[in-house]
């Protein structure tokens, strides 16, 4: 495992929990089944399953905090960031909130995790 600088790891650190803290506040809110998501989840039909969405937000970030399961977490977060950027295409939405999101955590998981990027940066 490469060791990484302490600017390099606090940068890596505030970009993944930016992130980290958009996906909870948005899966806190499908939980409590806020007005705006319902309606929003509502034009793609998903408005049925907007509490096993936000569990699963929740349960992708808790493995991405944890570190012994941080490399699942960050897949399974990789992945669930793509489902979003596609639900807001489906919406007829620029899909600039997942891209924000995709790139912050990517980029702050690999200042941290250089090992996870096989690219040996």
């Amino acid at each position: 495992m490469k060791k990484v600088g302490p600017w390099r790891s606090i940068i890596g650190w505030a970009m993944s929990l930016f992130s980290v803290l958009g996906i909870v506040s948005s899966g806190m809110a499908k939980l409590m089944q806020a007005e705006p998501l319902v309606e929003s989840l509502k034009a793609i039909n998903l408005d049925h399953h907007i509490v096993t969405i936000g569990v699963i937000e929740l349960i992708c970030v808790a493995l991405y905090l944890i570190p012994k399961t941080s490399k699942i977490g960050f897949y399974l977060l990789c992945s669930y960031i793509g489902g979003i950027i596609a639900a807001e295409w489906a919406m007829g939405n620029t899909p600039t909130i997942g891209i924000v999101i995709g790139i912050m955590t990517y980029v702050g998981t690999m200042l941290r995790r250089p090992e996870m990027s096989g690219l040996d940066i």
